[in-house]
């Protein structure tokens, strides 16, 4: 019976192992790692406890004053004359000026600053995916790049060295070949270490528990054009971004708490019933407590608060002309980059792509010189790779602009 159970254990302890690697992904698109990552990614759930604690500051602020009891006992050392005397006073603080209702006031308002922050964070976080998204793009895009390269040359090569058997060309010729052949052999393997870090901070960013280890992006690298007005994305930041509703709501914050320092300047009332029992006699009473501002009016909480209350107005203001200016970077990177993708695509793509093509067909039958074929493989190298390079580049400074803007660009 033991040896079954035990048999059991192991049959359910490996389907529920077996179950969670089957459920882990293996292929990705950019809006599964997206939402990957705003479900799983663990500064932001970290963000989100945070927020939770901040909000439950809400209740504290809400709550009313615990009632106070005191209890006296006295002449307990003549108990022949049952004189004991046992006094009971109940107190009941009754807050003046508003204090409760402000106090919820500074609290909404650093749930809100609070609010504003964890959304910033989650935009991070699915700008990093975004980002790391497209460097798997253009690795990947580089890496077949780099493959079509070393097959290309690498059946030149193999004729060149039937030849260079033959007698037909020197020894010298078919060694250069091989040489600029390691370049290519080169670009592959550096594309493969890019495209394995890429994958490796995409898992990390999107949720490294639910993605296999050995998984696949889908998707193509590819060119898409956006106009965009740097005035409309200036508005679009005042809207959406969330460090400038953040510091609005730091604003809110800072005057809800020079309203509350105001409001703990007035004196709270404490009304008491008292019950006394003297001997074998009952009494009871009622009273109330007034502290007495002489001295202290919270004149240094007002003053703090207020000054609080001008330093993030001016913060304010600082958030303002930072996100203006990552505008203005972002925006500038997005147009050289575009500019780049559109010179090479329609220009320097397609004459490098002919003149290798060209050089390569006389080559190989003897009419252009060793140095003329080399030459035209790395133009086309360089070209090409620099236009996947400028694609990759494109979309990222695409997501930096949504990152500054605070939102979407792309419909």
């Amino acid at each position: 019976m033991d040896r079954f159970i035990f048999f059991i254990i192991c049959v359910a302890f490996f389907t529920a192992t077996v179950g969670n690697a089957q459920d882990r992904v293996t292929t990705l698109s950019l809006e599964e790692a997206i939402a990957l990552a705003t479900r799983e990614n663990f500064t932001l759930r970290a963000a989100q406890f945070d927020y939770q604690a901040t909000r439950a500051n809400e209740i504290t602020a809400g709550l009313i004053p615990n009632p106070a009891l005191s209890y006296m006992a006295e002449q307990l050392g003549e108990p022949e004359k049952n004189k004991d005397q046992h006094t009971f006073i109940l107190g009941q603080v009754i807050e003046t000026g508003g204090k409760r209702g402000r106090r919820l006031d500074s609290a909404r308002a650093a749930t809100r600053v609070a609010g504003h922050t964890l959304a910033g964070i989650q935009q991070q976080i699915v700008f990093q995916t975004k980002k790391a998204y497209s460097d798997v793009l253009t690795s990947k895009a580089a890496l077949d790049l780099a493959d079509q390269n070393v097959k290309s040359l690498g059946e030149i090569e193999q004729i060149q060295r039937l030849r260079a058997n033959k007698g037909d060309i020197s020894e010298l010729e078919l060694l250069r070949i091989q040489v600029q052949q390691f370049a290519f052999q080169r670009d592959a393997a550096d594309a493969r270490q890019s495209l394995q870090a890429a994958k490796i901070a995409l898992r990390a960013v999107s949720g490294p528990d639910r993605i296999a280890d050995d998984y696949d992006v889908t998707g193509k690298l590819d060119f898409r054009d956006f106009t965009f007005s740097r005035l409309d994305l200036y508005n679009l930041a005042r809207a959406n971004r969330p460090d400038i509703r953040a510091a609005e709501a730091g604003r809110e914050r800072a005057q809800a708490d020079n309203n509350l320092a105001r409001a703990n300047a007035w004196w709270d009332i404490t009304p008491q019933l008292e019950y006394r029992k003297d001997g074998k006699f009952d009494s009871y009473g009622v009273g109330v407590s007034v502290p007495l501002r002489v001295f202290d009016r919270n004149q240094g909480e007002i003053a703090r608060t207020l000054a609080d209350a001008r330093r993030v107005d001016a913060t304010y203001q600082a958030t303002i002309i930072q996100a203006q200016s990552e505008i203005d970077t972002a925006f500038g990177a997005m147009l050289t980059e575009r500019q780049k993708v559109t010179l090479l695509s329609g220009t320097y793509v397609p004459k490098a792509q002919q003149a290798r093509q060209t050089v390569e067909f006389a080559y190989r039958r003897g009419g252009a010189s060793l140095l003329d074929f080399l030459d035209a493989q790395r133009s086309y190298r360089e070209t090409s790779l620099d236009y996947v390079r400028s694609i990759g580049n494109y979309w990222t400074a695409l997501y930096q602009l949504e990152l500054a803007v605070g939102g979407s660009l792309i419909k």
